[in-house]
């Protein structure tokens, strides 16, 4: 098969897949079954505050260590990719313009895991097959359909890194690096643990000192200097301290640890964990991330729940596995070519997409049970009452429906106390809607502010301020 027949598949299985999960991602967001719309509300106000408004957020996420706002450049987190999208956004100021953006980036992983492959083993059939897998990996799914998440962008970036490294070519090593450090700080203590991996080839002991020692400065660098003192500069010199504390709390037990972290890599990531034994010089990078990852901070149970979303923190561990295990599929199918033929290549392919098969179904059987805030009949009247909100109208709203309301200059939020408007209960003239989750509060103290209900469904209570027009 030649390289541009490859690429010819390799572009029509990508756009496939990117088309298939756009899709998916926009009706989730139309019936409000978003991983977590306050998110998705800040991202979008980010943008719209930027691009058409004053750089002012009133949707301020918090953290155990700082609270985002209410500047635009005063974040929790270091990711500059935002910066890159800016034009994109600018041209399209919509929230469901940052699910499209996701969808596209996320799939640029078939061609990285393509052009991984194929640089380990020279063979556009072996390179060609190990991509058309990559769809079969269970957690790609959630992660994919878990809204707009800069950490979710940066996959196809560490397999280009890796490949990158391997190769010793400074060009795509450059590059990669540029994706990943761009998608959160989490990924310079990955580049960081790259100066550990291994050339393909045999080289000079002082060459790889210098891969060893850049790779190590970039990545510490970058966390220490970069995103530590990013922190001091906008949140105070102690965030840093108060960011390390969050991971030092109570943890679970070595065997809920290591049966969380079977359950993940058997269920989650399917041929791939098994696959990786054979690529261990990249596999060994991925245990620290797959053990923090499940010494309580996430397990595979929370798909079927409202935190599904958390899902995103799986992002490092699955990045390194995946590339381990492509590595192991290109040293297997090479091996297997050589023997016995492509009639070997073959029956690998389908035994790799039979053991994805059950977590696959596992993962959105688990996806399917999440529980829904809103019905189908509900979520077409609250539409209705959203497209009433005015642009220069302030809103409080539940959490689930917050983010088709986030291109406004004030939107709040009544469970957390920080995301409450200043005097609450008590609202200022400028806030003239509620969407209240049933149940969760009173009415009757806005009753006397001059609110009326206009939707009074199963779920959700919409009250709207009227004034006296004379």
């Amino acid at each position: 098969m030649s390289r541009l027949s490859s690429w010819l598949v390799v572009a029509l299985l990508t756009s496939g897949m990117t088309a298939v999960t756009t899709a998916k991602s926009l009706r989730h967001y139309h019936a409000f079954e978003s991983g977590w719309s306050w998110d998705l509300a800040y991202y979008n106000q980010w943008y719209w505050a930027l691009t058409q408004d004053d750089g002012l957020l009133s949707v301020r996420p918090v953290s155990s260590y700082a609270q985002e706002g209410p500047s635009v450049w005063k974040m929790n987190y270091l990711a500059p990719v935002r910066i890159l999208l800016i034009p994109a956004y600018w041209l399209v100021p919509d929230p469901r313009t940052l699910l499209v953006i996701q969808n596209i980036v996320f799939w640029w992983v078939i061609p990285a895991a393509y052009t991984f492959v194929r640089s380990q083993c020279a063979s556009e059939r072996i390179a060609l097959s190990a991509a058309t897998l990559v769809p079969f990996t269970p957690l790609l799914w959630p992660l994919v359909l878990n809204d707009f998440r800069e950490l979710q962008l940066a996959i196809p970036f560490v397999l280009w890194t890796v490949q990158g490294v391997r190769e010793r070519s400074s060009g795509l090593t450059a590059a990669g690096i540029v994706g990943m450090l761009a998608c959160r700080q989490e990924f310079a203590l990955m580049v960081a643990s790259f100066a550990f991996l291994s050339a393909k080839q045999s080289e000079p002991l002082s060459k790889k000192l210098n891969w060893r020692q850049a790779l190590l400065a970039i990545g510490l660098l970058w966390f220490l200097f970069g995103f530590f003192g990013y922190l001091k500069l906008t949140a105070g010199s102690r965030t840093p301290d108060h960011f390390i504390d969050q991971f030092l709390g109570p943890r679970a037990s070595v065997g809920e640890t290591l049966a969380t972290a079977l359950e993940l890599l058997a269920v989650g990531l399917g041929a791939w964990a098994a696959l990786a034994l054979l690529g261990p010089d990249v596999g060994i990078l991925a245990i620290p991330w797959i053990w923090s990852l499940c010494n309580g901070r996430w397990a595979l149970r929370y798909l079927s729940t409202e935190e599904w979303h958390h899902v995103r923190y799986t992002v490092p561990a699955v990045a390194l596995t995946l590339a381990a295990g492509l590595l192991g599929y290109a040293r297997a199918a090479s091996w297997l070519q050589s023997k016995r033929g492509s009639i070997a290549l073959t029956l690998l392919w389908i035994f790799a997409a039979a053991c994805c098969g059950p977590g696959l179904v596992e993962v959105h059987s688990r996806l399917n049970r999440i529980p829904h805030a809103v019905s189908p009949e509900e979520a077409t009247a609250l539409w209705y009452w959203i497209h009433q909100v005015d642009g220069d109208e302030g809103v409080v709203a539940a959490y689930e429906i917050s983010a088709p309301l986030s291109s406004r200059r004030e939107l709040y939020s009544y469970r957390l106390d920080a995301n409450k408007p200043r005097g609450f209960p008590q609202l200022r003239p400028e806030i003239n809607w509620l969407f209240i989750r049933r149940g969760e509060l009173d009415p009757a103290p806005f009753l006397d502010q001059g609110f009326q209900p206009v939707h009074s469904g199963s779920s959700f209570v919409v009250l709207r301020r009227v004034r006296d027009s004379t």
